[in-house]
């Protein structure tokens, strides 16, 4: 489970608490209120047990980043592999600013033993290689990271560094076009493929590079520099020379952190840790929506009369209207329903709008979000079931109206959970996304029409969403025919 499944699952407990006052059943309030509590405090106990340790083994001091990182990889089997193969990594980035290659790419080989995706330990293996002399393994393992993360500008430029020192200035200069055109600001990239060039003896795209590094960062010793040196070999008209393999300089292994582009829509900034857990965005703008909700929930229902005011009018009119349409459904009682489905419309609805909210992110615009939706929908879907027939006569149900459909009912299960997932998201996804590239070529007020569209079909998707589970759900009661 992601840290966004996870928080989210926390997220969606303390919504329902809202429903719960909505449907005014303290009982179910209770039991909603109590398991966010759990979750809650569950999370809480994690982060603070395993505060202190990470928090040395983030530490900018070598030393003390070592420390803190043997602690937890001490701890064995009480950390997830995903928080081992963190601290291998974080301890090799350490032994490497320290110059300890070989503790280093030992421990980068353990994380990756763990995790064989792992792209910043194939990062940090492959510098400490290069500064070892090994350029072949060092090639190697920046070619599996740019297969995992191909939208690295930084892992470009580096690659690229290794080939130059191999005097392979072809795919030098291909590597380090690749990385300018993810950065155009990249001034260091610019200064390299020079470099390159002028060991391909092309003086004078050699020169538009430097000139080009100077624009962007007209303090650059090194581009100033390189530039005298080629301004001086045109007006000599001497042959240039020719560029020796050498190794690239050694750097941190947190160098190319600052340069990486994360061009898709499908990339969240990470705002902060909970431990190994990152905290996204579309995270943090979940508890927004849990807060208000809950929040918002318990300030309309606190004082609700036999006599609604305007606003228990208006809380009576959703709540109608939801119960309405799950009767209309599966044609029965829609009570034992409204907590889930109430709670997943206001929350589906509210989570497909946050996006047109500054510095906010839709949850759903990210795939963590409609999955774990799609999960309790898929889970709910056999509570029901199992609750209304009984185990063996809602087992007996994948059996109709033939035997022969068995493994089709089964694998229709899934598929349609999954379908319920990429619905949401993807609708979502696309809307802000072309929202965003509209913003970037025409302004910011030129999407404005495209925002009250989006809102639209926000409540409309979330509409679908609650009704399709709504129809699972009859499906599996009994209630709608199964197809």
């Amino acid at each position: 489970m992601t840290g966004d499944t996870f928080i989210l699952s926390a997220a969606f407990g303390l919504a329902m608490t809202m429903t719960g006052f909505v449907a005014g059943r303290r009982t179910l309030f209770r039991a909603h209120a109590a398991l966010s509590i759990f979750f809650c405090m569950w999370i809480s106990a994690a982060a603070l047990a395993q505060s202190d340790l990470w928090r040395k083994c983030r530490d900018a001091d070598p030393d003390l980043r070592i420390a803190g990182c043997t602690e937890i990889i001490a701890r064995g089997a009480r950390e997830t592999r995903h928080s081992q193969s963190a601290a291998y990594e974080r301890r090799a980035a350490a032994y490497l600013a320290k110059g300890d290659l070989d503790l280093a790419i030992a421990d980068y080989d353990r994380a990756l033993r763990i995790n064989k995706n792992f792209v910043t330990a194939h990062v940090g293996r492959a510098k400490a290689y290069r500064d070892q002399g090994a350029l072949d393994k060092s090639l190697a393992d920046f070619d599996a990271a740019l297969a995992l993360e191909p939208n690295h500008a930084s892992l470009y430029a580096d690659r690229g560094a290794i080939y130059k020192a191999k005097g392979d200035f072809d795919r030098a200069i291909a590597d380090f076009s690749n990385a300018i055109a993810l950065d155009p600001n990249f001034t260091e990239a610019f200064v390299n493929r020079a470099a390159a060039f002028r060991g391909k003896q092309d003086i004078q795209r050699a020169k538009e590079d430097l000139e080009q590094a100077l624009k962007l960062a007209p303090q650059s010793s090194a581009a100033k520099d390189a530039l005298d040196e080629v301004d001086r070999l045109i007006a000599s008209k001497a042959p240039p020379p020719v560029t020796a393999p050498t190794t690239p300089p050694a750097s941190t292994a947190n160098a190319p952190a600052s340069r990486v582009e994360k061009p898709s829509p499908l990339a969240s900034s990470v705002l902060f840790h909970v431990g190994p857990v990152a905290i996204t965005r579309p995270v943090v703008t979940t508890w927004g929506i849990m807060l208000v909700l809950s929040v918002g929930a318990w300030l309309a229902t606190r004082r609700l009369k036999p006599r609604p005011d305007r606003v228990g009018a208006v809380i009576e009119v959703v709540v109608t209207a939801i119960m309405g349409q799950i009767e209309d459904v599966i044609r029965r009682d829609p009570r034992p329903y409204l907590p889930l489905l109430g709670t997943l419309f206001i929350f589906v609805a509210t989570a497909n709008l946050a996006g047109i909210l500054p510095g906010a992110e839709a949850p759903t615009s990210k795939l963590e979000t409609p999955a774990a939706l799609a999960l309790i929908v898929f889970i709910s879907v056999h509570y029901f079931g199992v609750r209304t027939q009984g185990l063996l006569g809602y087992l007996a149900s994948f059996a109709k109206p033939r035997l022969i459909m068995l493994p089709l009912n089964i694998v229709s299960q899934v598929t349609r959970t999954f379908s319920l997932m990429v619905r949401l998201f993807g609708n979502v996804m696309s809307g802000e996304f072309v929202i965003a590239l509209v913003v970037a070529l025409a302004g910011l007020f030129a999407p404005v029409p495209l925002m009250a569209l989006e809102i639209l079909v926000g409540l409309v998707q979330a509409y679908i969403f609650v009704v399709l589970a709504t129809v699972f759900i009859g499906a599996a009661i009994g209630a709608v025919e199964q197809g």
